[in-house]
């Protein structure tokens, strides 16, 4: 259901002609970034709480999509500008993602394990995500009416509300995540 809001709103912004720069590619990248930076944040502090597996991975990979947001940023220092490019090394990053998830699998099973809900909203997180690049990837170009047009406004807000997903989750998470180990898992 999440994936499916960005769409009718880029719709219904085109149709209407209103608010237009709420689908705007420049306005979607800067909230974006402070999206991840929050949610960054949030999960930092819950991962220094807590100390659960979960969450210390997830708080990592929120870092790899900060990285990747900086993408194409000019950073000023000292009265110089640099052009951060961080594509390849997101990959890279990915990549070692998936090796770290492979190899911790049995300690994020057994936190995904402890409730229902939290693996269905991380699951609606993924979701989310996926969408997106689905999205980025053009491959709804025959599906979507105006995707030509119309393109990388769909692209823009599908991952601003994928973030604004993640905020939620991470919200939830903090406030209602518990880490307390169950009672069926004895030592």
């Amino acid at each position: 259901m999440p994936s499916l809001i960005p769409l009718l709103l880029v719709y219904v912004v085109h149709h209407f002609n209103i608010y237009f720069w709420i689908i705007t590619r420049d306005f979607n990248e800067n909230i974006a970034l402070w999206l991840v930076a929050i949610i960054f944040v949030i999960l930092l502090t819950k991962s220094f709480i807590s100390r659960d597996s979960l969450i210390i991975y997830l708080t990592v990979l929120v870092l790899v999509f900060f990285i990747r947001e900086l993408d194409d940023t000019v950073l000023t220092f000292f009265g110089s500008s640099y052009l951060f490019k961080s594509k390849k090394l997101v990959d890279c990053l990915l990549v070692g993602m998936g090796i770290w998830a492979f190899g911790w699998h049995e300690k994020l099973f057994t936190c995904l394990n402890r409730s229902i809900m939290l693996k269905v909203s991380l699951f609606g997180v993924l979701w989310t995500y996926l969408f997106s690049q689905l999205i980025a990837r053009r491959v709804f170009r025959d599906i979507l009416p105006n995707e030509r047009l119309l393109h990388i406004p769909l692209e823009e807000t599908a991952e601003t509300f994928a973030h604004l997903f993640f905020l939620l989750f991470a919200l939830s998470f903090f406030i209602f995540y518990n880490n307390k180990k169950d009672d069926y898992i004895k030592p």
